[in-house]
């Protein structure tokens, strides 16, 4: 929380170095970056009245590419994977070593892609435009270990939760934008985005073991109650055909993402998102389960018994084997991670050229052991005209600290976009190499 809050110092700090007049220049945003709701990537916001405003020579000379009318994308792919115990130098050891001691807040792993096969957009004079993303492939894995279970610490008596977690989604979403004011930007227009979408859930399991340590009336007891429950809309049973118990029907569901932005001065705009508004939520009744206890129980260990070499049953719980088991449950209720993000573009030097974009907001996901988390943020965000476009960002999202690099090629016919990111549950491993991203997209138009 410390460093979320140094973050935002930053961009207040870097607010009051603003020295230029408000009401100098008129100048143009930058899409800022929401792949739910935007329907670009990364994009300007040039408008067709820019070659209505004043401009001296080196301006005209130097004029920023315009938005394409109409664009194709292909295989925008965003993968990543994290942990908050091993760096990248671990992995070229002869012997991995893991100290337990590091391990007070647990040991997390975490695996995401998202997948934009292929979408469509068109932008009418910067005005407005509509598109349409086709079978976005989402998933969501995760692996929490309770860090007082990996120190055999004591829990209070309701234990400590621990799980895998895990969300696979597709959905179809036409992106919508349109601006809100009399044309020109010193009207002080808003911009709205609408992103309504239908979604399967392809699998889904929330964590939901526990551990417990504690002392009893004669005793301490020791306990772990581990499981694994996911959901599918078919049968995942072996003698069961596939075919025949697929419900898709029940797995559908429907959400919106809706954004709106407003130029609140010539050299900060501010707005905020919100991602994955339930309409109606997807569900699931086919299930596959592994669940199981083991449990140490000291009471009714007797201390003489031990020296003779004998242990009571009653004290020692540990399974014998581990059986999956199918079946199908009432329908239940599944959404999509949700997100309210606010955001503000901060040009210090009145110009697109440099552009600092803070983040605060929160999410929720079920397919955490917390499903609540702050997130928060800042980008440093460099765009040459329109052609070249680079950002910086530190950003903690989807509970992970990200140190991201973006880098943007547009020459209006083509627009190839690189990412990468280093990341972690630990801020101080985020700079180690324990986690990784990598962004990449193509697209295409005129």
């Amino acid at each position: 929380m410390k460093k979320i809050l140094f973050i935002l110092y930053i961009f207040v700090f870097t607010i009051n170095l603003h020295s230029q007049s408000i009401g100098e220049g008129v100048l143009l945003y930058n899409e800022h970056e929401t792949p739910h709701v935007a329907p670009h990537v990364i994009a300007s916001e040039d408008s067709e009245n820019e070659e209505d405003l004043e401009e001296d020579p080196d301006e005209k000379k130097s004029r920023r590419i315009k938005n394409r009318f109409f664009e194709l994308g292909l295989i925008n792919l965003d993968l990543g994977f994290a942990n908050n115990l091993l760096g990248l130098s671990n992995f070229f050891q002869e012997k991995v070593i893991i100290d337990l001691s590091n391990a007070k807040n647990g040991f997390s792993l975490s695996f995401d892609l998202n997948l934009r096969p292929i979408f469509f957009n068109l932008n009418f004079k910067d005005r407005w435009g509509i598109g349409l993303d086709i079978a976005n492939i989402s998933l969501i894995g995760n692996i929490n270990l309770s860090g007082k279970l990996l120190n055999f610490e004591k829990t209070d008596s309701d234990g400590d939760p621990f799980g895998v977690g895990a969300a696979a989604f597709v959905d179809f979403g036409i992106p919508v934008f349109f601006n809100v004011g009399k044309g020109h930007w010193e009207d002080r227009e808003f911009k709205i985005k609408i992103r309504p979408a239908g979604f399967l859930t392809i699998a889904y399991a929330v964590p939901e073991m526990k551990y417990t340590f504690k002392d009893t009336s004669s005793g301490s007891l020791l306990e772990i109650a581990f499981g694994f429950k996911v959901y599918t809309p078919f049968s995942l049973n072996p003698d069961v055909d596939l075919m025949s118990s697929l419900d898709l029907g029940s797995s559908f569901g429907m959400d919106i993402s809706a954004g709106i932005e407003y130029p609140l001065f010539s050299w900060i705009d501010v707005g905020v998102d919100f991602i994955n508004i339930p309409i109606f939520p997807s569900g699931l009744n086919h299930y596959m389960e592994m669940r199981d206890t083991i449990s140490i129980d000291s009471s009714d260990i007797i201390i003489s018994d031990l020296f003779d070499g004998k242990l009571p049953n009653s004290a020692f719980n540990f399974p014998k084997d581990f059986k999956m088991t199918y079946g199908k449950s009432d329908r239940i209720t599944i959404l999509r991670p949700f997100k309210t993000l606010f955001f503000a573009r901060y040009r210090p030097f009145n110009t697109p050229l440099f552009t600092l974009i803070p983040v605060l907001g929160f999410s929720i996901n079920s397919s955490f052991v917390n499903i609540a988390m702050v997130e928060a943020g800042i980008t440093v965000m460099c765009d040459i005209r329109n052609f070249f476009i680079s950002s910086f960002g530190i950003l903690y999202e989807d509970q992970m600290w990200k140190n991201s690099l973006d880098l943007v090629l547009n020459v209006r016919a083509f627009q190839f976009n690189l990412g990468v990111s280093m990341q972690s549950q630990s801020f101080i491993r985020s700079w180690t190499g324990s986690g990784v991203r990598l962004r990449l997209g193509f697209i295409f138009g005129w």
